[in-house]
């Protein structure tokens, strides 16, 4: 165990970012976004810790059949990406890829429809440079979703932050990569937090609420 819970891990990122995160309005040029639901949480902390606006993103895993807890590539609005190694391992068919990307797309569906998150809000982060968050990393298929996502808003920099991942976690694409601790033999999140429940929907509601107040 290495964080008490994600506030701690949140705490924990913000202490790490005080080095490199720049002094006066070169400030204004960042924005968290952080990963639905847990993500949130971190990018909560971090958010309030350097006064950067704040944006939830949803992201929604595509499971291999049979297999829910494997990830076979994410989705994110109009973006897809695909673990292609894992899918040639599993010698899935075309049927059988479109049938699981149907399931990580109402998943989608459903977090923009509770959430009331809208495309275009992301309009607003042009130019900016993105702290990605996410409470953790495992196939790191949700984290390369959201970054082919924000690189199409034309963001300056995606720079992922994660308090846990593998060490064998591909940066490909990222202008930074931060994970505050990494394992080689990583197989859960939840086995690096000491209490790691599920994000409820009122909590994410309470946060995203708060932060829509700001202006970018």
């Amino acid at each position: 165990m290495i964080f008490k819970d994600r506030i701690d891990a949140g705490k924990k990122l913000s202490q790490f970012l005080t080095k490199k995160i720049p002094n006066g309005n070169n400030r204004r040029h960042f924005v968290v976004i952080s990963l639905l639901r847990g993500g949130v949480v971190v990018g909560d902390v971090i958010a309030k810790k350097f006064s950067f606006p704040h944006l939830a993103l949803p992201v929604a895993k595509i499971p291999a059949p049979h297999q829910p807890e494997l990830a076979i590539g994410a989705l994110c609005f109009d973006n897809l990406y695909l673990e292609n190694s894992i899918i040639r391992s599993l010698a899935l068919s075309p049927t059988e890829i479109n049938q699981q990307k149907q399931i990580a797309q109402n998943k989608f569906n459903s977090y923009c429809q509770r959430f009331n998150i809208k495309k275009r809000v992301f309009s607003k982060i042009k130019n900016k440079n993105v702290l990605l968050v996410d409470d953790g990393i495992a196939t790191g298929s949700t984290a390369h979703a959201a970054r082919l996502f924000l690189k199409n808003q034309r963001v300056k920099k995606v720079i992922l932050l994660s308090p846990v991942g593998p060490t064998d976690f591909n940066e490909a694409g990222f202008d930074e990569v931060i994970i505050f601790h990494k394992d080689p033999s990583l197989s859960a999140i939840s086995q690096f937090y000491q209490t790691f429940p599920q994000v409820a929907d009122e909590e994410v509601k309470q946060i995203l609420q708060i932060n829509r107040s700001l202006t970018y």
